[in-house]
């Protein structure tokens, strides 16, 4: 995560050359959030996951024209417990950014400081050295899995991107260990790393020299141990100097390095962070044949990798998921909130598939402190978990039927619907509905926290439908709800997800569109509206005290599952 002025301290040891026909791993997370560097450093506050996807393509084409072979680009897939603290400060912080973004002008905000161009940048832009013109609002909520998703997507880099079961830094680490090499990442604990004859180049380092070649900072940390006279292995206990007081010049470090330790228990725990890097098991399903996480997002690969590997799981016995904190009005209830039962079902299909103890998952929305607990999830039975898959692929045969097979269209329908009738259920106001009442008095140049609440929780919806599938996609998991998974397959990738531009477009044309009048044939709109809705809502399923539609799990069909995992498998309606 990152050690304070390490970068600094051995910046005089650094060579700078040319980026030119190198072999280089690459940082994943690192090139995420320099690729939204670069955007905002070319005045783009919010881009757009498309422009964060083209951006990352364009940025790697430029290496690679240059003669660079990217070997790798690694990802987290799994989050150490000691790593925790660090997640739950940057989720709290976020929040407060994001609170304070509100209170500083609670009317809403510019249309021009949320919306993102469409083109690409230029070379020089790609690697300029200007800073950004201010600091950025907060980062978009999907950018990581959006820069993934582009990757993915490139017959050129789609084989390199490796989500793995563990911390991105260690496998970089280690690939430089055995095969030598470059890694590029804004991280200074790969210094700290034994990294063999591997040299680190940091993303924000290489820039365009005057005759537009590629230039970099390069620092080797074997290279520098022996500038210092140290040992190669020293290098960790130079780090680890550097972290105890941020005030000590090189010179005073390197007179604590030729001391023994004054705290042998705190440097080891620190040293064995470089030394061993902690990977989780890959998950096995009922079928004993191991299940791969490479096409997860991080954050789902996290949970199916704590759904196998319990005993890593600190405090209550039960999995946690870090939802991203959305772009949302701070003072109104969760966005994810109306979209709850979906990833429910989610969390319980996943049950199916990765055997455990497990009955419930903790969500992370909004922390407001780093000792803050989550919201619990408990995983459904069997029986409900079916009928509501099965209620979602009838209500999208509707919608498809309705919308004349206008895909973009029949997902927005379907996700309006399944929040409005959440609010149905629990006896509450729809904010979506409300924002959809008043869409023509939408402002297309200042957008409202209401419109851009609005966004919110369509994003949310989306995102929690992209959860399932991606759940679903796991064998044997689509065996298990063949029709949901089918369905699911045609939902619009993160770059085609709703943004505050394409939402207020849509906005704009509901009366065109005549979306309520569409809404209402499968959602009741009010009270009067209930009974000629009646035969499209399902059946209200039973809520728990704090809100969350449920159905807790049944023992009976748990401990069924139990006997025999394939039954549940092999129940296809």
């Amino acid at each position: 995560m990152g050690i304070p002025h390490l970068i600094s301290t051995l910046e005089p040891f650094a060579v700078h050359g040319l980026l030119e026909n190198e072999s280089v791993v690459i940082d994943g997370p690192a090139l995420a959030y320099h690729i939204l560097y670069i955007c905002n450093r070319n005045g783009v506050v919010l881009p757009s996951y498309q422009l964060l996807g083209d951006t990352a393509v364009a940025w790697l084409d430029e290496l690679t024209s240059r003669g660079v072979s990217v070997e790798a680009i690694y990802f987290d897939g799994h989050l150490p417990l000691a790593k925790r603290p660090v997640r739950m400060q940057r989720m709290t912080k976020s929040f407060h950014q994001l609170k304070l973004a509100h209170s500083a002008d609670p009317k809403g905000r510019s249309r021009n400081y949320l919306s993102s161009p469409t083109d690409t940048y230029e070379t020089s832009a790609l690697f300029s050295s200007k800073p950004p013109p201010g600091r950025p609002f907060l980062a978009p909520s999907f950018h990581v899995p959006a820069v993934i998703d582009a990757l993915r997507l490139s017959t050129q880099y789609r084989s390199q991107v490796r989500l793995v079961p563990g911390e991105a830094d260690g496998y970089c680490a280690q690939h430089l260990l055995e095969s030598g090499g470059t890694v590029l990442t804004s991280d200074s604990d790969l210094l700290a790393h034994d990294l063999g004859r591997g040299c680190v180049v940091f993303l924000r380092d290489i820039y365009l020299d005057g005759d537009s070649k590629l230039t970099c900072a390069s620092f080797s940390p074997r290279h520098i141990c022996e500038r210092l006279g140290l040992p190669s292995d020293q290098i960790c206990r130079l780090a680890y100097e550097r972290k105890c007081d941020t005030h000590l010049s090189l010179a005073q470090i390197l007179q604590q390095c030729s001391k023994p330790i004054g705290h042998d228990a705190v440097y080891d725990e620190f040293r064995q962070e470089y030394l061993h890097h902690e990977t989780a098991s890959l998950p096995i399903s009922p079928s004993k044949s191991t299940l791969q996480i490479n096409s997860l997002d991080p954050r789902i690969s996290e949970l199916v990798l704590q759904f196998a590997n319990p005993s890593d799981i600190d405090g209550p016995q039960e999995p946690k998921i870090f939802l991203p904190i959305l772009i949302e009005d701070p003072t109104r209830g969760s966005a994810w909130e109306q979209s709850t039962s979906i990833r429910q079902l989610a969390y319980t299909v996943l049950g199916w598939i990765v055997t455990g103890q497990s009955s419930s998952v903790q969500e992370y929305r909004r922390v407001n402190n780093i000792v803050q607990k989550g919201r619990q999830v408990p995983l459904m039975s069997t029986a409900p978990a079916r009928d509501f898959a099965k209620d979602i692929v009838g209500l999208m045969a509707g919608i498809m039927k309705e919308t004349r097979a206008d895909s973009e269209l029949a997902w927005h329908i379907l996700c309006l619907s399944l929040d409005i009738r959440h609010c149905y259920e629990e006896g509450k106001q729809s904010h979506i509905l409300q924002t959809l009442q008043k869409a023509s008095q939408v402002n297309s140049s200042k957008v409202s926290w209401d419109t851009i609440h609005f966004v919110a929780q369509l994003q949310a919806t989306y995102y929690s439908l992209r959860i399932l599938y991606q759940v679903l996609s796991l064998v044997p998991a689509k065996e298990a709800l063949p029709e949901l998974h089918r369905m699911l397959a045609s939902l619009p990738p993160l770059s085609a997800f709703p943004d505050i531009d394409s939402a207020i477009k849509f906005l704009l044309k509901t009366s065109e569109l005549q979306t309520l009048k569409l809404l209402a044939k499968f959602v009741p709109l009010s009270k009067s509206d209930s009974q000629e809705s009646k035969q499209t809502v399902p059946k209200k399923r039973k809520v728990s005290k704090d809100g969350v539609p449920r159905v807790k799990p049944s023992v009976d069909a748990r401990a069924s599952a139990a006997r025999n995992p394939f039954d549940i498998l092999s129940q296809d309606e």
